[in-house]
Formats: structure tokens, sequence, C-alpha cells
């Protein structure tokens, strides 16, 4: 298994020129089609972007007066050339293939259709501003896209992430899916080490999981931590730190969202400040 396209957003801002170099540097190594695409912005209009009613009708929105119309649009043009010539100096130097999309401003159907049809979407950690009227949370892009994301913090230390792995392992199927999707990292990594977060209480080290890496020709070590007093997500940051990993890979939203929403979770907080860059899946 290995990647055969990829995709990624490109805003013209320098988080998103380090992003389209990781972007295609993978691309790259896993022989694979970069697209890279810019979500021309909605126009602002900041009276009505989020109107509160207070029970009252939705007051409609004047026209929009032409040269404010002409101006937005100058604009965006603008920061639609300054993305497509970084992502493709980005790709040239790399060496990958690679085509350039602009989608038209919209509720962000566009994007998601993209993350549907790619094997791996490239993403920044937070906020999407462009995609959709208000933006979108690249964890619900990833969520909705029925495939892995790589997240990248806004200033990933190396370009080329998935030498050394640590894979956050509960037993669930989001974990469980989330291996099958990382195996084109896991099977050339350096080393992968799968964390289990576990009682004291609980068994030892999972035989069977360890086989299950070795057969797909991956030697992982399985290390157990017994840390009852501190959070599933410290600890996984303490093993990164630990382990100098520059990859993690983990299933997103075990539990249900409104769960995560209320008590925080696990992917909630690595998502919000990642370590390293996190490949997940759902």
């Amino acid at each position: 298994m290995t990647y055969r396209s990829m995709m990624t957003v490109v805003d013209g801002s320098p988080a998103a020129q380090q992003r389209a170099e990781t972007a295609a540097m993978l691309a790259a190594r896993f022989d694979a089609h970069l697209t890279g695409v810019f979500p021309r912005p909605a126009l602002p209009v900041s009276a009505w972007d989020e109107p509160v009613y207070w029970g009252l009708p939705p007051v409609i929105p004047p026209a929009v007066p032409p040269e404010v119309l002409a101006a937005h649009e100058r604009r965006t043009d603008a920061q639609a050339e300054d993305a497509r010539l970084a992502f493709e100096a980005a790709a040239g130097s790399a060496g990958c293939r690679s085509d350039w999309l602009v989608l038209p401003a919209d509720s962000g159907a566009g994007v998601l259709e993209l993350t549907r049809r790619t094997d791996l979407t490239v993403l920044p950690a937070g906020r999407l501003p462009t995609v959709g009227p208000t933006g979108a949370a690249a964890a619900d892009l990833a969520l909705a896209g029925g495939g892995p994301a790589l997240i990248l913090p806004e200033r990933a230390g190396d370009s080329t992430p998935g030498r050394r792995i640590v894979v956050a392992w509960n037993g669930s199927r989001e974990a469980a899916r989330a291996v099958r999707d990382a195996w084109p990292f896991l099977s050339t990594a350096e080393t992968v080490h799968v964390v289990i977060v576990s009682p004291a209480e609980a068994d030892g080290p999972d035989s069977r999981l360890q086989r299950y890496f070795e057969e797909h020709g991956c030697t992982a070590q399985v290390v157990v931590v017994r840390e009852a007093d501190s959070g599933a997500a410290e600890i996984l940051r303490g093993q990164v730190r630990t382990l100098q990993a520059d990859l993690m890979v983990m299933g997103l939203y075990g539990q249900s969202r409104l769960r995560e929403t209320v008590l925080g979770g696990v992917s909630r907080s690595l998502l919000r400040d990642p370590p390293v860059p996190i490949l997940v899946s759902h």
C-alpha cells in the first residue's frame, strides 16, 4: 500500500508555504500526485457574518457596492497567484508530480469533496480561514473526509516526517483505522513505538499487536505506560519527546463529538497544539 494522490490547502501565508514544501517532499517520497488548492475566501461582510437576531426575523443585507466587490476580487486574485507560485516552487524543488486548483468561494464543500477523492490530505492545525464563509477546522475536514489527514504544527521541525514514529494505541476502531491508513509511513520508518497508556492493573504488552506490525514488515516496540496521575495526552507528549519522534499516528475522536467537546479528549488536546506532525484517521 502507498499513497497515490495527495492534496494540501495553500493560502499564501508563510505557514502554508512550509506546508506545501512538506507535502511536496512527501509526495516525492511516495511517488504520489500532489494537488495544491486555493479556496477563494468569501467576501467579508462583518455585520452579517454571524448575525444575532434575538428572536427577530433575519435582516437581508444590502447589495455589496461594485467597487467593494472589485477590490475583494483583486486582493483574492493576488493571494491566489502568490499561493500558486509558492506551491509550484515547492513541487518543482521536490520533483513531484502536481497540479493547481483555485476553488470558488463556497461553504467549504469543494475542499471536502477533494479530501474524499484523495489518499492523504495535508492540513494545518487549527482552522483554515479561507475554507467556507467563516473558516473550517482541520479536524472537522479530517473527520468528514473519510481518509487519513496529516496535521502539521504551525512550525514543523522536519520537512519530511516519518522516520521515528509514535503510534497512540488504545485498541479502538479509530486507532486500528489510523494504523491501516499509516502503513506507507510505518513500513518505511526507522523506528516505530506503539504507546499504550494503561492502568496499573492491565495486562502486559500485547504480543499479537506486535506480531500484527511484524507481519507488515514493520518492527515495532510496544511501550505500556502506567501513569494514573497524568492525562493520556500529556503522557503521549512526553513519549514523543523521550523517543525523539517526528510523527505521531492517532485515531481521531474515539469518543462521541459531544463528549469530546464537553470533556476535552486526547485527540482534541493534541490537535490544539501538536507536538509533531500527527497522522489522524477516523
